[in-house]
């Protein structure tokens, strides 16, 4: 969450072409990876500390997520995506016990989860149906949630993506920590008026 002063003050680094903050110049990675350019250009620019996200249970959940659902559960993210947050013990104090990096299965996802990222519209619109329903019918049994999963989740790459995968097979233990992320989140879900 930005002020507008902290807004109006990044967008003058950025529009700044000698500031360390400009796309210009920064790395070629960088410059792929806006959100990490940002984060620097608040530490190492404007002096805004940037804080840990993640929940304060034992697990340490992360609220926010770069990857769809199953990525982060199945915890089959990108190698880049975990070195990164190992060097998050730079910034914030030590986290001796998992360095940051996000856990996968069960223990990956906050209660108060705020976002997934590199989810295209057909996979968001599928997660909010069986979250919506979730929260609506929290009695609901674990195999309602996966046939309703199974039916309205998106299965080829035009649905999910380039970076999002499908659901995994039918019989995979991984389902029990899908099923129970998806209780976890639904807990919060504001149910839609329109």
């Amino acid at each position: 969450v930005l002020s507008r002063s902290t807004i109006e003050k990044l967008i003058k680094e950025w529009n700044d072409p000698k500031s360390k903050c400009s796309a210009a110049n920064a790395s070629k990675w960088q410059q792929g990876n806006p959100g990490i350019l940002t984060a620097h250009c608040f530490t190492q620019v404007l002096n805004i500390p940037v804080v840990d996200t993640r929940d304060e249970s034992e697990d340490l959940s992360h609220r926010f997520h770069a990857y769809g659902i199953i990525r982060t559960v199945t915890g089959n993210v990108d190698e880049w995506y975990l070195k990164k947050h190992e060097t998050l013990d730079n910034i914030f104090e030590v986290d001796a016990k998992y360095h940051h990096r996000p856990q996968p299965g069960s223990k990956c996802c906050s209660t108060s989860t705020i976002s997934f990222h590199y989810v295209e519209a057909g996979e968001s619109l599928a997660f909010w149906d069986v979250m919506q329903k979730v929260n609506q019918s929290p009695q609901m049994s674990d195999g309602e949630i996966k046939e309703i999963m199974n039916r309205g989740w998106p299965r080829d790459k035009e649905g999910l993506g380039q970076y999002s995968h499908g659901l995994p097979g039918p019989h995979l233990a991984i389902w029990d920590d899908i099923i129970r992320v998806v209780r976890k989140i639904s807990n919060g879900v504001v149910t839609s008026s329109c």
